[in-house]
Formats: C-alpha cells, sequence, structure tokens
C-alpha cells in the first residue's frame, strides 16, 4: 500500500501539493483567527500563528518523503543543472564526449567485427546444439584439399549421418570451386560462390526459405537439378528476391533451377558468403573442389574433401557425443585403407567444436585480438585525457564547491552531482560512439576485404554499456571525491598568491598524464613494428616484375583433354591478338593465391635419397610462362606450344631444386616428377621466385605442361600488358566474350593486388594500428596540454613575481618546458618495461624485424618527446608573454 500511495503521488503530485500548500494556509489563518480572538492585532496574529506552525518548507520536504522519493527529485535536478553546467561550457563538453565516442566508438568497432568472425551464433534455429565436425589429421594414404583438420569423405559421412542416437542431424557440404565458379543466370556469365550440399543441408541446420522451397533429401537422392540462392544474391541478380523462384540458371554449363530462396539471414557457413546451394551431384564436371582429376567426390572413398556441422540431440553432451562417434568414425577412415591405421601410425579422432562465429576466421583471432587490446590502450588514455580534463575543471570549481559545502549543502549531494555530469558525458559519447562504431565496423571489413555483415547485436551493446560504465567510474568517482574532501576554510582564503606551493609535488595528474604518455609509446611501438614488417613485405623481391600482369580464372565445361587443349590454344591467340596484351600464359594454381600442389619428389624415377624434405611443390603450366612472367631462366628453355600430349614429358625446376635434389649438379637431363608412374625430362632451370605468398621461404619447386600432367578444367589466365594491367581489363573481358560467351572472368586482379592479398593482414594491421597511434598522439597532446596549462594557470603569480625581479622570459619557457619533458621521461620510464613485455605478443606478426628492433623503440620514444615539446610549447610561451604587474594582482 506504502509503494501504491507514492506511486499515486508522483502521478499527481502538482495536485497533491497545491492541496497541502493550501491545507497549511487554512491552519494558518484558523490560528489567526483564534489569536485574534485572544486581543491581538490582525498583523501580530498572522505572524504568531506562522511562527507557531513551524518551518513550512521542512514541513513540505517531510510530507514529500512520505508520499514519494525526494532523492528521485534530487535526481532531476541533478540532471538539469548538469545540463546548465555542461552548456555554459560547450567547449569542454564537446572535447570531453568527442575524445570518448573515439574511445568507444573504435572499441565497439572492432569487437563488432571480431563478435561477428569468432563468437557470434549462426543465424539458424537453437544454435547452442550445432557443432562443426573436425578431426586430429586425415589417416595416412588418404588425400584432402589442404584443409587437413575439417575435411571428411564421403565414405565417413555416408557412415556418421545415421547414428541417431546422439544426433539429430549431420550435414555436409562441399565448395564447387577454389574460389568463385561461373554461372548465368540471365544474359551474362557471372562468378559465384556455389557448394554442393547434402539434402538435409537446410533442416538440419534450422534455416527456413524466404521463398519457395528449401532442398531436401529427396533431391539428394536423385540428384535433383534444383538450386536454392542466397536472399541477397536473389535481389541483385533478379531485383526481387522471390522473383527468382522457377528461374533457370546454368552452373559450370549444367542446367538448373532455382526452386528456393534461403531465409534472408543466413549467409552461409564459410567465411566468405555463400550465393548458390545445389544438392549432391553425380556429375564430372560438378565435382567437389572443381576437380577435374579422375577421381569423383563420391566414388573416391579415400579423398577427404566434405565439410560436416553436427546437431546434438537435446540432452546430449559434446563429451558423449565423441565418444560414441569415434568408434564408427574410425571405422569408416580405415576401411578403404585396408580396416587399420599403418604401424606406427597415431589413430585419427573426431573432435566436434561449438558453431560459433564464421568457419575459416580462426586465422584472424590473433590479429584480432592485438586490434583490440589497442583500442582498448586507446580508451584508457581517452579516459584518463578526460579525467584530467574534469580534474583541472574540478579544480577551478573549487571555491564553488566550498560554497556549497559552507552553505550546508551535504557531501553525498555534492559527489551525486559531479556523478550526474559524468554520466551525461559518458551516455552522450556512448550515443556518438556507436555512430562512429557503424563506419569503423564498414571501413574494418572493406580494409580486410570481409564479405560479413557485422551489425551490433546484443553481445555488442551489452560489451559498449560495459565499457561505458566502466568509463563512468573512472574519471567519475575520483574527482567527485576528491572535490568533496577540500578544505573549506583553506580553499576559501586560497589565492593565486599561494597556489604555486605545491608545484614540487608529483600529483595524481601528473602521475596519470605520465601513464597516458607511457601508453602512447606502447602504442606508437606497436605501430612501428607493423608499419616496418609491412615495409619489409612491400619489398621483398618476388622473383619477377609483377607491373602489367593481369591474371583471372577461365572454367570450359569440357570433358574431353583434346578438345580442352584445342579451348585453351584458341584462347591463347584469340588474347593475343587484344592490343595492349604482349603475352599470354596460363597456370593450375594462381600464384600467390595461398593454393599449392605438394607431393612426394621423384628424381630421376625414385624419392631422392639423404635428404631431409622429400617434398615437391608444383604447378600445371601454359607455354611461355616464364617469359610472360619474366622469372629469369639460368639453363635449358622455357616451355612452348610443341610440349603437348602427345610429345615427350618435360619439366622446369628452380635453383632450390636443384641445390637440394640434385646437391648443385646440372640438372638438365636429370628427371623430376610428383608421381612415380610418369618421369618427366629437365628442360630448363629457373631462378627461384615466390609461388604461395610473399612471406614463404624458397622452396624445391617444379612445373609441367598442363598439357602433360592431365587436363584442369579451371586454369587461371596471366597476361603481360604494355600498360597499366586493369586499363587492359575491358579489352580482354571483351574478346573472351567473343570466345566464350558463357564463360564469366573469375576474380580478375593485377598480379600485384594478388601478392597484396597474401599480405592483407598484415597491411589491416599497419593501417590500424597506425590510425590509433595518431588517436593516441592527439589525445595524449591533449592531456598533456591540459595539465601544462593548469599548472601554469595556478603559477601565474610565481612567474610574475619571477620576472618582476629580473628573470629572463626565455628561463620562464625552459622552466615550463622542463616540466613537460620530465613528464615524457616520467612516461618513458613506466612505459619501457611494458614495451619490452608487449612486442614479444607481435613477434609471430612480424617479417624482418625483432620484436625488441632499436629503431621503433627510438622511433617511438622520440614521438613522445616531440608530443611532450609540442604539448608544453604553447603554455610555455603564454607563461613567457604575462605582465609582471597583471600577474601580481591574479587572484
Amino acid at each position: 500500500m506504502n509503494l501504491i500511495r507514492r506511486i499515486s503521488f508522483l502521478m499527481s503530485q502538482d495536485r497533491q501539493r497545491r492541496e497541502l500548500a493550501e491545507e497549511m494556509r487554512l491552519h494558518r489563518e484558523l490560528r489567526a483567527r483564534q489569536l485574534r480572538g485572544h486581543g491581538l492585532e490582525h498583523g501580530e496574529a498572522s505572524q504568531t500563528a506562522t511562527r507557531l506552525f513551524g518551518n513550512e518548507t521542512l514541513l513540505k520536504e517531510k510530507a514529500n518523503d512520505m508520499w514519494g522519493w525526494n532523492w528521485l527529485e534530487d535526481l532531476g535536478r541533478d540532471w538539469r543543472q548538469t545540463g546548465r553546467m555542461l552548456a555554459a561550457n560547450r567547449g569542454f563538453a564537446a572535447i570531453a564526449i568527442l575524445t570518448l565516442a573515439l574511445g568507444i566508438g573504435a572499441n565497439t568497432g572492432i569487437f563488432t567485427v571480431t563478435n561477428a568472425l569468432l563468437l557470434q551464433s549462426l543465424p539458424v534455429a537453437e544454435p547452442q546444439q550445432l557443432y562443426r565436425v573436425n578431426t586430429t589429421r586425415m589417416p595416412d594414404g588418404a588425400g584432402n584439399t589442404g584443409n587437413s583438420r575439417t575435411s571428411f569423405s564421403d565414405y565417413v559421412f555416408d557412415h556418421l549421418r545415421g547414428h541417431s542416437a546422439v544426433l539429430s542431424s549431420l550435414v555436409a557440404y562441399v565448395p564447387l570451386g577454389s574460389n568463385k565458379i561461373s554461372v548465368r543466370a540471365g544474359t551474362l556469365p557471372e562468378e559465384v560462390s556455389a557448394d554442393m550440399v547434402s539434402g538435409n543441408f537446410f533442416s538440419g541446420l534450422g534455416v527456413k526459405a524466404a521463398c519457395g522451397r528449401i532442398l531436401s533429401a529427396e533431391d539428394e537422392a536423385a540428384h535433383t537439378p534444383f538450386a536454392e540462392v542466397s536472399y541477397q544474391y536473389a535481389g541483385l541478380r533478379f531485383g526481387e528476391p522471390c522473383a527468382a523462384i522457377g528461374k533457370p540458371m546454368n552452373i559450370k554449363g549444367v542446367p538448373f533451377t532455382i526452386v528456393g530462396v534461403a531465409a534472408s539471414n543466413f549467409k552461409g557457413v564459410e567465411r566468405n558468403p555463400t550465393d548458390v546451394w545445389i544438392p549432391f551431384q553425380v556429375r564430372p564436371e560438378l565435382n567437389a573442389w572443381g576437380s577435374a582429376g579422375k577421381d569423383y567426390y563420391s566414388s573416391s572413398p579415400n579423398w577427404w574433401c566434405m565439410l560436416m556441422m553436427a546437431r546434438l540431440k537435446s540432452g546430449v553432451s559434446k563429451a558423449a557425443a565423441e565418444a560414441a562417434l569415434n568408434p564408427p568414425f574410425q571405422r569408416a577412415a580405415y576401411e578403404p585403407l585396408g580396416g587399420k591405421p599403418r604401424q606406427g601410425e597415431r589413430p585419427v579422432r573426431l573432435s566436434l567444436v561449438p558453431a560459433r562465429g564464421i568457419d575459416g576466421s580462426a586465422s584472424l583471432k590473433q590479429p584480432l585480438l592485438i586490434v583490440q587490446v589497442m583500442v582498448g590502450l586507446l580508451l584508457v588514455i581517452a579516459c584518463g585525457n578526460v579525467l584530467v580534463l574534469l580534474s583541472v575543471r574540478n579544480a577551478s570549481r573549487a571555491r564553488e564547491f566550498c560554497v556549497r559545502l559552507a552553505l550546508g549543502g551535504s557531501t553525498g549531494r555534492l559527489i551525486r552531482q559531479l556523478l550526474a555530469e559524468s554520466v551525461v558525458l559518458v551516455f552522450a559519447a556512448t550515443a556518438l560512439g556507436l555512430v562512429f562504431a557503424v563506419s569503423a565496423t564498414r571501413a574494418l571489413s572493406r580494409w580486410a576485404e570481409l564479405d560479413i555483415a557485422a551489425t551490433p547485436d546484443g553481445t555488442v551493446l551489452w560489451f559498449t554499456l560495459l565499457i561505458s560504465v566502466a568509463a563512468a567510474l573512472a574519471f567519475g568517482v575520483g574527482p567527485a571525491f576528491s572535490a568533496s574532501r577540500v578544505a573549506i576554510a583553506d580553499s576559501i582564503k586560497n589565492s593565486a598568491a599561494t597556489a604555486h606551493r605545491d608545484r614540487g609535488r608529483v600529483t595524481a595528474g601528473n602521475i596519470l598524464t605520465a601513464v597516458q604518455l607511457a601508453l602512447c609509446l606502447v602504442l606508437l611501438t606497436g605501430t612501428g613494428l607493423l608499419v616496418r614488417t609491412l615495409q619489409n613485405l612491400q619489398h621483398v623481391n618476388v622473383g619477377f616484375p609483377t607491373g602489367g600482369l593481369l591474371v583471372f580464372g577461365i572454367s570450359p565445361q569440357i570433358q574431353d583433354q583434346g578438345k580442352a587443349e584445342a579451348f585453351y590454344r584458341d584462347l591463347i591467340v584469340k588474347l593475343r591478338a587484344v592490343p595492349q596484351v604482349r603475352s599470354v600464359t596460363l597456370m593450375g594454381n594462381r600464384i600467390a593465391s595461398g593454393w599449392s600442389n605438394n607431393t612426394d619428389a621423384y628424381v630421376d624415377g625414385q624419392t631422392p635419397k639423404n635428404v631431409d624434405d622429400t617434398m615437391l611443390r608444383w604447378n600445371d603450366v601454359g607455354p611461355d610462362f616464364f617469359t610472360t612472367l619474366g622469372i629469369p631462366l639460368l639453363a635449358g628453355r622455357d616451355f612452348n606450344e610443341a610440349d603437348t600430349s602427345a610429345s615427350g614429358p618435360v619439366a622446369i625446376v628452380n635453383r632450390t631444386f636443384v641445390k637440394h635434389f640434385l646437391h648443385g649438379q646440372n640438372a638438365l637431363g636429370h628427371t623430376a616428377s610428383f608421381t612415380g608412374r610418369k618421369a618427366f625430362s629437365i628442360v630448363g632451370v629457373v631462378e627461384d621466385s615466390k609461388y604461395s605468398g610473399v612471406e614463404e621461404d624458397p622452396q624445391s619447386m617444379a612445373w609441367f605442361p598442363y598439357t602433360q600432367v592431365g587436363y584442369s578444367r579451371t586454369l587461371h589466365v596471366e597476361l603481360r600488358t604494355a600498360g597499366p594491367a586493369m586499363a587492359a581489363l575491358p579489352a580482354v573481358r571483351k574478346a573472351v566474350a567473343e570466345f566464350a560467351p558463357d564463360l564469366a572472368l573469375l576474380q580478375p586482379r593485377t598480379q600485384q593486388a594478388e601478392f597484396d592479398r597474401s599480405i592483407s593482414t598484415e597491411i589491416l594491421l599497419a593501417r590500424l594500428s597506425t590510425a590509433f597511434a595518431v588517436l593516441a598522439v592527439i589525445l595524449v597532446t591533449i592531456g598533456l596540454y591540459g595539465t601544462i596549462s593548469y599548472s601554469v594557470k595556478r603559477r601565474t603569480t610565481e612567474v610574475g613575481i619571477r620576472l618582476a625581479l629580473g628573470a629572463e622570459r626565455g628561463s620562464v619557457v625552459w622552466m615550463i618546458l622542463r616540466s613537460g619533458i620530465l613528464l615524457s621521461l616520467l612516461g618513458l620510464a613506466i612505459g619501457m618495461p611494458l614495451v619490452f613485455v608487449s612486442s614479444r605478443f607481435l613477434a609471430s606478426l612480424l617479417y624482418g624485424v625483432t620484436p625488441l628492433d632499436p629503431l621503433s623503440i627510438a622511433g617511438a620514444a622520440l614521438g613522445i618527446l616531440a608530443v611532450a615539446v609540442l604539448a608544453t610549447g604553447i603554455p610555455a610561451r603564454r607563461a613567457a608573454a604575462i605582465d609582471p604587474l597583471t600577474a601580481l594582482r591574479y587572484e
């Protein structure tokens, strides 16, 4: 009842107060009438009645306290007072809010991307029961696509999918190409990302159709020519997503019909969004990963190429599911290989990993963690900066606080007022920071080439709220309690004449500024290391000139090898006729794409003896390969048009191959191979060059004509152009469209851009760390400037006395500069141990530079000293310009 009465009062407090005032007035009038009846005059009776009635204000407050909540009204007054105070100090409010917004926005933006890539649950039903299926390794004797911990064979999938005791469903999927593939859903071909999936893929994951229907088990069993497309692809291709239903689509030359559009929030389970899904097929042109070998995924039990996800039954734990699935998994893994592991082989084991984030993003975990730490330091610097500003502002309000306390104001009320000001600043900064976070997220996704819809969700908002509350407490509580403990008498009597007494003390503001400088030193050092790493990578000699090289993929669906050779031969002729093109060649794996063929080497018909490593990296290429790329030929010749499937098998090897396998002997006349069944005569030796990426060390490498290796359906075309590579792309695209109108150019870009993609993580880290370091320098400069400016203001009278007594203005400048330099030296002393510890965490990301690189550390230290001189210079000049007479009268 008491709560109801208080709520009722809040709802009608104006009426209640009017009634209370009327009742109190009536009591005073009745008492005055009674006193007049005893012979008092009218005026004297009214005064006596008012005095006898008591303190009207106190009575109103007691009534308010009984009827409602005084603290709530006081809180409202605090908010209004805060609004007036910040409005009167717009400059201070703007700097504080913008400073915090930058720190909060950067943290929220980075965490949004981290959450989307690594933490967020998939947009499916009951995601907590969904797991990715991993394995410790593949069995000896089996082959895979390079994903040895996440790939399984179709044979294993078939043997595990029926274990309904622990699994609600087991789904499998496999890309139709190592990258994008060619699809035609209209008049022009285009490149899309496409997967083959089990019939229960969508139902097992818990994904519904936005339009039409989802693929079913019947579609898998009958290998139906039906396709499911993503909501985004359907909208982009057909204008309206649901308009895609019933439309025809050619996938790698095979006709399909679109029967469904997936839910709008589902883009697949991989790092790069999937555009098209089809049920498992049994056509050679629709093989796993676009493979064109004799092996087909469904008829090759030893080819581990599929990815799997499992949904556990309700109540089944991860450990129980792994225990139930491992025995049948091991049987299925080894049955095609003789039934048991080879002698000395450690048996494979299956494991379940919660399906959080996006598959394929594990490589970004460490870089994202480092970036998150960097922006965390930036937020600490921002909070310290605002804390300095608040401390300076509160110090200038010392007399105001003392007057309020002297007039009877309570310490708690003063603390509450200052906390209210801090909370308003924080939540205004948080609102602005969320706006910054959206822009930061988009910029980060664009820089990292992450095609993800990273938007703040509940987790991100809770994270933002947490850091906002932490920020409010960080710079709200300390200054508030400090202001409440001021000595009233001393502060009222204090003047500028006595303010210099504490100049020699190490104040909390000085320590805080030194800590800011120390954290800035850590950021500057880390930035220096990452920028120098990027510079080293960008200046690596890749073994050939990349300028003027254009590369793209082409994937004709031709089953006959002879016809395929004729297709590529005619394509080369067509492209050579383009005016901007100087030379053309082909390759199976695109240089710097990260993909490579790795097998045991066969030299002169046998596995090399007396070598530590027998691995051979190889590629199948076209004629004039080394001439087109500009890789120096050391001996022998390049491939030419005469190297066909009908001619003798030939190979070209690099310098490291000769040194490693032939011990520096003349390689011409020897044979090399990636298989013991066919020997290729070495007809040339070339200089070492980069293959899979910029950072790789020299590898034993061999190249074979694509015509003699066996036809790969998707080859990559490399062109040397007369001018800028991308300027030739329109003419090249037109020539290919005239030659093969149904084929799209797959991922056309310059060869230099391909190399840059191989160091995209280093580029991202260098860019972000540079941006954060610049922000940190700006914030620290503002903070140090505020600290020194306040110190100069408090020492105005002291400076005036020095000047009046004959001190040189240069000595005054040096006195102020010295204080800033001493603060920077204190910051360096605090920061150097932090640098020595933190830089070691970057060791795995560095290239050509050590974690304790003297140049990076010295550059960062000089940067801190430069910040100190810059931030101190203006207050120093202002101090030197003080008029002694004005200073002596300063109060």
